[in-house]
């Protein structure tokens, strides 16, 4: 079952019908206070600031007690707490009670999720009167449609509104996209032609108008509009009234249709709310058993987590399973959507999304994993789009895919197999894994065999100081073959071990596991030429010029890659604990792609400790804002929290009241790696390579930041996907530092079950490996 709980009132809904080149659907995301509606093509901020239109539905109450509640503003006034008990990529719900006992829920949901249309936005009202006395009141349902003329390739010069059939109807003149309001209750009064909310509530009550300036939060986007913008607006709506006796409930359903025409969009709001609206509720019941389906095997927490921790985890992987894209185009597969404006495939986004998500749906991270490899134009998996145009390219017109360093995809990959055990599924991706590393040894290192990246953007560090390049218009295009990396030397050693060692577990002979255990030792031999012992840090190489003085967070990478000495790791612990900027501008935990290398470099020399501090700093301060409730979601107000994030500004003021904002573009994959953050290094699951297909073997490290080592606390997390088996750990903690933990695992479905207690310090590992082949026997 989904984790029902008090959510932040703001997120998106996924629109199954939105790609990019193959043609937008358009984003669906929320608005304050009860709101939801589409930006075309996308929301305009990160990734694309083009708008064509957006087209809102968003409801309001005039109830006993309070005038009326349409933004948040006003519930805020009336000390209302608004919120949403259900928050998924299907449903988005909104929630409050007035202090008379009147009880409202509306859950917004997209209607025709099954077709693939994406052009149907249904809407059910539920009203109930817990009070003592009967009640009256109102509900104002508006179709919103702000349209920037002259966008897109229609003639659309206008807007008109007009009642049609029992509804609204808001379309474009002389053409353009056309939207229609409806609802399974025929009573509603039309309210036509308002260009603003202070209009459209002084025609239903001229005092209440009164509270709704021209600069409301209402008045337009949640957004400044650019030079250039030509925007015009129209306001239509339909007006209930309702009297409830105490106990008495009402539903109400409404539906937001668009398309081509408005007969066209009035004629499938007809379909849609034929039989009482029965295809509507059988779409608000697909919607709830596909995501009841997915929370069936996904991790939950529960106990004395702090709330916004509880949360975050649910935010995170909702948001990653609407970067999960149907096949379209060239992509066979399903593709991961690195975020959701503007689609597109990005090997390193990929990889680091589908790790996460491997942890809920290994099925689909597995396939999503395969596919963006066998579904790539070219080895070098070049960042692309669905009808094959390349997104990424050089200035010398060399078409880029991101490096071996960006995310670590092959760290990535090893750490899915660990969890899944699925060797067939590592057969079938190692023929495009060596393909891969043969072309970054073919074209991406100079006659020594020293790697590079033709441009910056290659590298994820788009126009980073480490390159030297002070003059670059393209913003990452500019050639950086001049610089010798550690970062990428670093992940040039580690995938070639490990395609050694995945040519061993495969089976595939001496001769290709001696192959790139030489290329290997190769690596690791030009590693050590970047080391500088009188500075204690590996050191980028500029063949111009000679060494750098630049220190980022990416060149403790060599210790992820366990490309460095005994003594290296032992030098470099102090920059472990207190990194670099990254980039010289950035801090260290502020972007997850870089928290990824920083908590990778810990563990992998033997500190999880501090992949543990380092990973809950980020997370805390993140997760935090994912679950406020901010007054405004405009851009440059943080934006929308509920979501992943591109970066986490939070961290540089984890303790601000109210929760800083941001950053970046908003439903973003990568920015969902709290959830990894927690499971491996807080509460601290790392799965082993098992011995055979018949062993689980997985080591249990708590690392419980010192908030939340208080005696007679209990943190439990439930369903954690690992080798087949579905695992519950339960941490009690018994006094400061010591914890008992409680191991419950079970074979999916149904079968034998393993339980075991076992007392461990903060910190301390316990090795666990299960036979199942004798029914889940402890070896």
């Amino acid at each position: 079952m989904f984790p029902q709980d008090r959510y932040t009132p703001h997120g998106y809904l996924d629109n199954p019908a939105h790609a990019w080149t193959t043609g937008p659907g358009g984003v669906l995301r929320s608005r304050p206070g009860i709101g939801m509606g589409w930006h075309y093509p996308s929301f305009p901020h990160g990734y694309n600031y083009t708008w064509h239109y957006a087209t809102h539905l968003q409801l309001g109450f005039s109830l006993p007690g309070t005038g009326w509640l349409l933004e948040t503003a006003d519930f805020e006034r009336q000390n209302i707490d608004l919120y949403s008990d259900y928050h998924s990529k299907n449903w988005l719900s909104f929630v409050f009670e007035t202090p008379l006992g009147l009880k409202a829920r509306a859950i917004f949901f997209l209607a025709e999720a099954s077709t693939g249309s994406g052009d149907a936005l249904g809407c059910l009202v539920q009203l109930k009167n817990h009070g003592q006395a009967a009640q009256e009141g109102s509900l104002l349902a508006a179709l919103d449609y702000e349209r920037n003329l002259g966008q897109g390739l229609d003639w659309t010069s206008g807007l008109y509104s007009r009642q049609n059939e029992t509804g609204v109807s808001v379309a474009g003149f002389q053409e353009g996209t056309a939207f229609h309001l409806r609802s399974t209750d025929f009573s509603a009064q039309a309210r036509l032609d308002a260009a603003t909310f202070t209009d459209l509530l002084e025609s239903l009550d001229a005092t209440a108008a009164r509270r709704f300036p021209v600069g409301s939060r209402l008045a337009s986007l949640d957004r400044a509009y650019k030079e250039g913008d030509n925007v015009t607006r129209k306001i239509a709506a339909q007006h209930y009234n309702f009297k409830l006796e105490p106990g008495a409930e009402k539903t109400i359903m409404l539906v937001l249709t668009r398309d081509a025409s408005e007969f066209r969009a009035v004629n499938r709001a007809s379909r849609l709310l034929q039989d009482e609206g029965s295809a509507l509720y059988q779409a608000l019941a697909r919607g709830r058993q596909e995501d009841n389906a997915f929370w069936e095997n996904a991790p939950r927490l529960s106990g004395d987590w702090p709330e916004h921790v509880r949360r975050g985890l649910v935010y995170d992987l909702e948001t990653l399973r609407m970067m999960v894209r149907n096949p379209a185009g060239i992509y066979k597969h399903a593709w991961d959507a690195m975020q959701i404006q503007v689609p597109r495939t990005v090997l390193a986004e990929a990889a680091l999304d589908m790790l996460i998500l491997s942890y809920a749906d290994p099925v689909a991270a597995k396939e999503v994993l395969l596919g963006t490899f066998a579904d790539a134009p070219e080895p070098n998996v070049p960042c692309s789009r669905e009808d094959g145009s390349y997104n990424m390219v050089a200035v010398d017109g060399s078409p880029c895919g991101t490096a071996p360093e960006w995310c670590f995809p092959f760290h990535c990959i090893e750490l899915v197999y660990r969890r899944t055990g699925d060797r067939a599924w590592l057969a079938a991706l190692f023929p495009y894994l060596e393909a891969y590393m043969d072309f970054w040894q073919g074209q991406r290192t100079d006659p020594q065999g020293r790697p590079f990246y033709k441009c910056s953007w290659e590298a994820g560090q788009d126009n980073s100081a480490r390159f030297g390049i002070t003059n670059d218009p393209s913003g990452g295009g500019a050639l950086g073959e001049h610089l010798w990396p550690v970062d990428l030397q670093a992940a040039m050693t580690q995938n070639c071990w490990l395609l050694a060692s995945w040519a061993a577990e495969l089976e595939s002979g001496q001769a290709r596991i001696n192959r790139w255990n030489n290329l290997a030792d190769r690596h690791f031999n030009l590693m050590q030429q970047m080391w500088r012992p009188e500075l204690k840090w590996f050191h980028d190489f500029d063949r111009r010029s000679g060494f750098t003085g630049v220190l980022d967070t990416m060149q403790l990478a060599p210790l992820l890659g366990r490309a460095a000495t005994t003594e290296q790791i032992a030098a470099l612990q102090a920059k472990l604990e207190n990194p670099p900027l990254h980039g010289q501008v950035f801090h260290p935990l502020m972007w997850p792609s870089i928290v990824f290398c920083l908590v990778e470099s810990c563990s992998e020399s033997g500190r999880q400790d501090l992949a543990a501090r380092h990973g809950w700093q980020a997370l805390d301060a993140f997760y935090r804002w994912a679950d406020s409730h901010p007054a405004s979601v405009a851009p440059d107000q943080g934006g929308l929290p509920g979501v992943g994030r591109e970066y986490w500004p939070q961290v540089g003021q984890p303790a601000a009241v109210p929760p800083r904002g941001g950053g970046g573009a908003e439903v973003y994959g990568w920015g969902c790696l709290g959830t990894y953050l927690l499971l491996r290094y807080v509460i601290g699951l790392q799965e082993e390579r098992a011995a055979s297909e018949s062993q689980a073997a997985f080591v249990v490290r708590p690392n419980l930041p010192g908030a939340l080592l208080v005696p007679g606390k209990v943190y439990q997390v439930k369903g954690i996907y690992c080798q087949q088996l579905r695992l519950d750990l339960t941490l009690a903690v018994l006094e400061i530092a010591r914890i008992e933990v409680t191991l419950v695992a079970a074979e999916r479905p149904g079968g034998a079950i393993y339980q075991e207690k076992f007392l461990l310090d903060n910190g301390q590992a316990q090795l666990v490996r299960l036979n199942r082949a004798e029914g889940l026997k402890r070896e």
